[in-house]
């Protein structure tokens, strides 16, 4: 899917839910953050952009796309993902929410645009984004992302 990126358990996260989006966007981070593809500030720097820019990264009814520039602390390309059962809310608006996230850890402008072409494969598929917001392994979640 991704030259050089594999998706692998340690980058998938279920959950039940969350209080706020920042704690889900920290939570979704975790995985690539352990795995060496972020720093700390990546992390940051993703929740300051959504106190910014607003709710942006929800980019289609129940799935949300963390990202941020990749100088703010990108080490290599590659993304996690994280399913909770209730939608996480970004907003007071039903178009705000989310239960998806693949957060992206892109190290350039042209890895983010590839990252995005190859995830739109999947994520612009109803019937894949019913069966990641179903899934209960990891397992159920590397058959799509495959």
């Amino acid at each position: 899917m991704i030259d050089g990126f594999v998706l692998t358990k340690e980058l998938i996260t279920f959950a039940n839910g969350f209080d706020s989006w920042e704690e889900a966007i920290t939570v979704s981070s975790k995985g690539l953050l352990e795995q060496g593809y972020i720093e700390p500030s990546y992390v940051d720097a993703m929740i300051e952009s959504v106190h910014t820019y607003g709710p942006y990264i929800v980019i289609a009814p129940n799935i949300a796309m963390p990202h941020a520039r990749p100088e703010a602390g990108s080490n290599k390309v590659g993304f996690s993902v994280m399913v909770t059962q209730k939608p996480v809310q970004f907003s007071n608006q039903k178009e705000h929410e989310a239960r998806l996230f693949v957060t992206l850890s892109c190290v350039s402008s042209d890895t983010h645009l590839k990252m995005i072409q190859a995830l739109v494969t999947i994520l612009g598929d109803d019937d894949k984004v019913e069966t990641i917001l179903n899934a209960t392994t990891a397992e159920d979640l590397l058959a799509v992302f495959k």
